[in-house]
């Protein structure tokens, strides 16, 4: 930043007031070009408050037709405050927005399962993420051309076994009996099944089907 502002300084000081009158309409033309793609109202810290009063002010009254991050007149009572040493006051805080990530698994759950904005809602919270609320699921499932609601209207399981055959995975558990040196014994698996392709991935065997033996194939499966 330092060099930049450095260059640019260099840069103005070379000009004549036509040229810096051409340079200052460009930077104002790219800012409202930014500032149209950032949100209506923006938020600034006690810190980035602090250094636009203390650039702003040098500017004198042509800071009225500069300013665009607030209103010249929030500037204005901002350098009345500052003259009366009113404290600059904490940043409020408001609700944080939805994580671009969480956006992106609402959408990835919908287009992949077809589930509504309730059902999403229950799916987040067994994943262990922020409970997002419905009014917030539907406006992302809105925005994004999906109908908010499941929208399928009356269906069979083989409609939606069709309809999300490559992304299922059926599992269960088989026994098999078994010759050993110790006789005929039970052993147990696991097996998945690719409902689309019918790829299926079955688990080593054992005689104890222990809750960590079962954790431990799923990671070997997903693996």
């Amino acid at each position: 930043m330092a060099h930049f502002l450095q260059s640019l300084f260099v840069l103005l000081a070379g000009c004549d007031r036509d040229e810096l009158a051409r340079q200052v309409q460009y930077l104002k033309v790219e800012n409202q070009i930014l500032r149209s793609k950032l949100p209506k109202q923006l938020e600034v810290t006690r810190e980035e408050r602090a250094r636009l009063l203390k650039f702003g002010k040098l500017v004198g009254p042509v800071i009225r037709e500069l300013i665009s991050i607030v209103h010249p007149k929030t500037f204005a009572r901002w350098i009345r405050e500052a003259a009366n040493h009113v404290p600059i006051p904490r940043s409020k805080g408001g609700r944080p927005r939805t994580a671009a990530d969480i956006v992106l698994l609402i959408l990835r759950i919908a287009e992949q399962t077809g589930c509504g904005y309730t059902r999403i809602k229950g799916e987040l919270i067994k994943l262990g993420l922020p409970d997002v609320g419905r009014t917030t699921i539907q406006n992302i499932l809105k925005r994004d051309g999906f109908d908010p609601g499941p929208g399928r209207g009356p269906t069979t399981w083989d409609d939606f076994i069709a309809r999300h055959a490559k992304t299922l995975w059926a599992a269960d558990f088989l026994s098999v009996k078994a010759w050993t040196r110790y006789g005929l014994v039970d052993l147990y698996l696991l097996a998945f099944i690719h409902i689309d392709s019918r790829r299926v991935w079955v688990s080593p065997c054992t005689q104890h089907p222990t809750q960590d033996w079962v954790c431990q194939q799923a990671r070997n499966f997903l693996m």
